[in-house]
């Protein structure tokens, strides 16, 4: 009797393990993805290991890291977008990238860097709230926040500093 009444247990910690979200449903390595819309591939996403969970939320994680490309209509990458840490959303159709985020347009010779991007695949935009440093062939902005574009052909940095070159009017 007394063995019955000496164990006891979180609420909360049983609850967990009982929704499910503290165990992992799927563990892969080497992960490869392709998205496509209406029988076109438009996206890549690569990641060394993905971590899935279900629940009421469910979501998956890219502790490793991972690599997005997206394709023109010729299927030739435009952008790649990379980051050391990811976590995907599936439900709400989010990616948040953390830690060194890189993403690189290739056609206008861009790249992006910053500390934290949101891809928020409903509305097919790139945001940050972090700070954003932005170079292209002729000058290097800095910013308080972004937004873009999937294919980051088209951006807006909020609170914009830096050097820019500017072409004088021919009279």
């Amino acid at each position: 009797m007394a063995m019955l009444f000496s164990c006891k247990n979180d609420i909360t910690a049983v609850s967990a393990l009982a929704a499910g979200d503290s165990i992992p449903d799927l563990k892969a390595k080497n992960f490869e993805f392709l998205r496509s819309d209406s029988g076109r591939v438009v996206a890549k996403l690569e990641s060394p290991v993905m971590i899935q969970y279900g629940g009421s939320d469910p979501h998956t994680i890219f502790p490793e890291g991972f690599r997005v490309e997206f394709y023109n209509r010729l299927m030739q990458v435009e952008t790649v977008l990379q980051a050391e840490y990811g976590i995907n959303y599936t439900q709400r159709k989010l990616l948040i990238a953390r830690k060194n985020v890189v993403v690189n347009n290739y056609p206008k010779q861009e790249q992006l860097n910053s500390d934290e991007l949101i891809w928020d695949q409903r509305r097919k935009r790139i945001y940050s709230e972090a700070k954003v440093k932005i170079t292209t062939p002729t000058e290097v902005l800095y910013g308080k926040g972004m937004d873009s574009d999937e294919q980051f052909k088209r951006y807006e940095i909020f609170k914009a500093r830096g050097e820019v070159e500017v072409e004088e009017e021919k009279k």
